[in-house]
Formats: structure tokens, sequence, C-alpha cells
């Protein structure tokens, strides 16, 4: 059951129901979404919820070498985000991508919004 719900977590490539967090979560919640799910790259919404302002994404290199893990996201969170904007094909991701070197893309609405 666990790998079928992490299959329909994706959609043609794309991670659709993303975990995400707050700027008010901290570091120590980073840790425990990476014990529980695997993974530490994760959107941070003005709320903490899909659907609402994309203002971050933190990730292993945000926080693995930082002592205190009750610092806030908005301390650490990288604010200068590289996104696609919908409609996107995963062709056109893949080539943004791969162009900006990153490891994430976040999908945005004209608002912004994950």
């Amino acid at each position: 059951a666990h790998e079928v719900r992490k299959v329909k977590k994706y959609k043609n490539g794309f991670i659709t129901d993303p975990i995400c967090l707050a700027p008010t979560h901290t570091i120590a919640d980073v840790d425990r979404v990476k014990a529980d799910h695997g993974f530490a790259g994760i959107p941070v919404t003005v709320d903490g919820n899909m659907g609402s302002r994309l203002v971050g994404i933190v990730t292993n290199r945000d926080v693995d070498f930082l002592q205190d893990r009750s610092l806030a996201l908005s301390e650490v969170m990288t604010t200068e985000l590289t996104v696609a904007h919908e409609p996107v094909t995963l062709r056109e991701a893949n080539a943004i991508l791969r162009e900006s070197k990153k490891g994430k893309l976040p999908v945005v609405n004209a608002n912004g919004e994950l």
C-alpha cells in the first residue's frame, strides 16, 4: 500500500501532492519530513499548504550543517527560485531543469501558487 501511495503522488513525472511547510516551521520539521518520507526538498508556502503562494524551498543544502534545529525556515530557505508556470509539459520542465542546473522545479500558477 505504501508503494501505491508513493506512485499516486506522481502524475506524468510531476509530484502532484507535495508535502509543504510554512516559513514559521523549523529545521526540526524538515528533519521529521525527511525521517518519515525520505526526502528533504520541501516547498515552503505562505501557510504551509498546497495551493497557496510559494515563497521558498528548503533542501538538505540549506539545513545540513546548521546546529540549531529550532531555526525558522524563513531564516534558511532558498527564496531565489527557478519555477515553471502552468501549463507545462514534462519535456518543457526537464528543459528548464537542465538549463537552470537545479534539482527541483516547482510548478506555479499565474498567482505564484503551488
